[in-house]
């Protein structure tokens, strides 16, 4: 059995990609200690709460708060299973109907935050930035921020300065992301936020985010590569003869 772990909100949910032998489990863990093992759970975004039919319950229909819950492990939904097949098959387009399935059925139970994610993944790769721009947005507003992984953050930017080269959601994000995002995020953050500062006529600024990458990320390879071609790029619009030659001997002994 894989797991995967995702912040929504104070909940933590745990889905299990099982096999299909593996047995079932689905099971509500509340915040005072107790447990519901359950055969179906709904969502309820009005009402902030879970809607539990519990193993041994009958037809009976148990309300209990998000505020209440621990942590939600649950069996993936059918289609989910058949898109990990497809996608483990490189079969990307194949899956997108099973996963946009899950995104419409199981709303609030965290699949669907798993189906976006790869849905955006997707897109992305099928060049397709505004559906992935969709699917990353609603996975903030589902407050699963938490489970959005650094390349898909990565991604996300660059879809959105796709579409448009000075976005300020791009901005807010990208400034965030380099005070308190991962190291291996911030040295790309740097260099998409000048690029969002060059576009927008604002070159001394553009110049300083490729300058801290190239200073303070020696080791980021390619990321450090691109940093040092553009802020040459800038420095000959400038005529700084003295400023290209230092950095193209660092870009030739990167």
């Amino acid at each position: 059995m894989k797991t995967k772990t995702a912040g929504m909100g104070g909940l933590v949910l745990v889905v299990a990609l099982w096999s299909s032998s593996a047995a079932a489990v689905n099971v509500l863990y509340k915040v005072d200690g107790s447990k519901l093992t359950f055969k179906s759970v709904r969502w309820d975004a009005a009402k902030e709460e879970y809607l539990v039919k519990p193993v041994s319950g009958g037809e009976v229909t148990i309300p209990v708060a998000k505020k209440d819950v621990r942590r939600l492990e649950m069996d993936p939904p059918a289609e989910m299973t058949q898109a990990l097949q497809l996608l483990a098959g490189n079969r990307q387009s194949e899956a997108v109907p099973y996963l946009q399935a899950v995104v419409s059925s199981c709303r609030g139970l965290n699949w669907d935050n798993v189906a976006r994610e790869k849905l955006a993944a997707i897109y992305v790769k099928g060049g397709d930035p505004s559906k992935a721009i969709q699917m990353v947005d609603e996975l903030l507003a589902a407050g699963a921020g938490a489970s959005v992984s650094a390349n898909m953050r990565i991604e996300y930017w660059k879809a959105l300065l796709a579409i448009d080269p000075k976005s300020s959601k791009a901005l807010k994000d990208l400034d965030e992301a380099i005070a308190t995002g991962p190291r291996e995020a911030v040295a790309i953050a740097q260099v998409l936020r000048g690029d969002l500062r060059r576009a927008a006529g604002r070159k001394d600024e553009a110049l300083q985010d490729y300058m801290r990458t190239i200073l303070f990320f020696e080791n980021t390879g390619a990321v450090r590569t691109e940093a040092l071609t553009k802020a040459i790029a800038i420095l000959e619009e400038k005529n700084d003869t003295a400023g290209v030659a230092e950095l193209r001997q660092k870009l030739a002994g990167k």
